[in-house]
């Protein structure tokens, strides 16, 4: 098990034009701002970006990698979930995390 920094920043899109997907993004965009997760640390000068540390139990890189995007990905799912905004948001997400290579995007 190993410690490893991160940062990710995110940005929240309706699927449409409609005030139903608008008022949705808003929700998940504040849902997000409010995770609480140990050792993850919301930016106070940047408002869509997260640093901090994960605890990884993978052993090779690409591994940790996955396992790290994993983490990211289920706690974001978790918030958009939370929202029931499922349907009406995209997240894009770029993570970086210390000592494994090139940064990773996820869609959700």
């Amino acid at each position: 098990m190993t410690k490893h920094y991160f940062l990710f920043t995110y940005s929240i899109s309706p699927t449409g034009d409609t005030d139903i997907a608008a008022k949705a993004a808003d929700k998940v965009r504040k849902s997000i701002a409010n995770i609480q997760t140990p050792d993850w640390n919301k930016l106070s000068t940047v408002e869509t970006t997260f640093a901090g540390q994960v605890t990884l139990t993978a052993e090779t890189a690409c591994e940790k990698r996955e396992e790290a995007r994993n983490i990211i990905d289920r706690e974001l799912r978790s918030a958009i979930d939370l929202c029931k905004a499922r349907c009406e948001v995209q997240a894009h997400i770029s993570v970086l995390v210390d000592g494994l290579g090139p940064r990773m995007d996820i869609i959700i």
